[in-house]
């Protein structure tokens, strides 16, 4: 199998190895330690409505009665449990706290429901492998949602205003190890000096037990979303600080170093972004600046030499926050 830095860096054959699967849980017990035991940055309000277009292909227009704005509805024939059917989508989270479920392999966006966890409005997400939900907070809050139910909680992990760790970019990563992954967050470096040229961020392990950050080290690069793969790598779809021109890059998971660094032609960001691997690919969202309630979504095969695909010009929503977890296929389903 050959590294993912490799495939950054020339074209090569995708070959990602699917973590293994066993037991899961619910928000009833814990969902696993992050280390050895067991997925965005931009604005965002409170808020909103029913959503048109969702339960429809994206960029396509929703039929029938309205939905109930507060009921909840995982995935249709999605079963649950570890490396379950609930994992295997995309996620996504708005400024208005709506959840959704997107599918790369239909581009179909499905409207689960809205957020009522309590904690203020989402920064960003990550996807465990038992589908459960990691969002932490512009208020500097983590919560923990359960996919398949609804049911949310508030975490214990606190830090104060101005602190390093109190929004970040997250992701699960694979540890190599049948059924244990490992919770990766980089700092949003909203404490910072936002017009650092060439700005540097500390990549953490979030400890879910202790719900406390280990800080693992730093590397430069501005904010960054992240996502992991079920082979152990970690990446992050950064924004050019001065240009706002999307970058990928792949992170050290054990020094924080920026291991890689490759442009997006045609990916600019604006005001919130999210990314995500699955089926092999790259999927970016990026929230519309004109028309600020809906996203365009590109895909990218690192293998192929070719820039991103606009896929979706307008999903029918911004986007703050996107996660996948390491059960996701590293194939497209046929």
């Amino acid at each position: 199998m050959r590294h993912i830095v490799q495939r950054l860096a020339s074209a090569g054959t995708l070959s990602l190895l699917l973590a293994g699967c066993a037991q899961g849980t619910t928000l009833d017990r814990p969902a696993g330690a992050s280390h050895g035991n067991d997925g965005s940055a931009g604005g965002g309000g409170a808020g909103g409505a029913d959503l048109p277009g969702a339960d429809a292909p994206a960029g396509g227009s929703g039929g029938g009665a309205p939905r109930d704005p507060y009921a909840w509805t995982p995935p249709p024939d999605s079963s649950v449990g570890p490396c379950s059917d609930v994992t295997h989508h995309i996620y996504l989270v708005s400024p208005r706290q709506e959840f959704f479920s997107f599918h790369p392999a239909s581009l179909e966006l499905h409207r689960i429901g809205k957020l009522h966890c309590g904690g203020g409005s989402p920064f960003s997400m990550a996807v465990d492998r038992n589908g459960v939900a990691w969002i932490v907070t512009w208020e500097g809050l983590v919560l923990r949602l359960d996919i398949a139910t609804g049911a949310c909680e508030t975490t214990p992990y606190r830090v104060g205003d101005g602190e390093p760790f109190r929004n970040f970019g997250m992701a699960f990563v694979a540890d190599g190890v049948p059924d244990q992954e490992t919770l990766y967050v980089r700092e949003g470096g909203l404490h910072l000096d936002a017009d650092a040229v060439s700005p540097v961020r500390t990549l953490g392990i979030f400890d879910t037990q202790a719900s406390t950050v280990l800080p693992v080290g730093e590397g430069a690069g501005a904010n960054a979303d992240l996502t992991g793969t079920g082979d152990g790598h970690l990446f992050g779809f950064v924004k050019h600080p001065e240009s706002g021109a999307g970058l990928i890059s792949e992170f050290d998971r054990a020094t924080g170093a920026a291991l890689s660094e490759r442009p997006l032609p045609g990916v600019t960001i604006g005001t919130s972004w999210a990314f995500a691997s699955w089926g092999g690919d790259f999927w970016f969202f990026v929230t519309n600046d004109i028309d600020v309630e809906t996203a365009s979504v590109y895909r990218y095969d690192p293998d192929a030499q070719a820039p991103p695909a606009l896929v979706v010009p307008q999903l029918p929503t911004a986007v703050i926050g996107a996660g996948v977890s390491t059960c996701a296929p590293t194939e497209v389903p046929r």
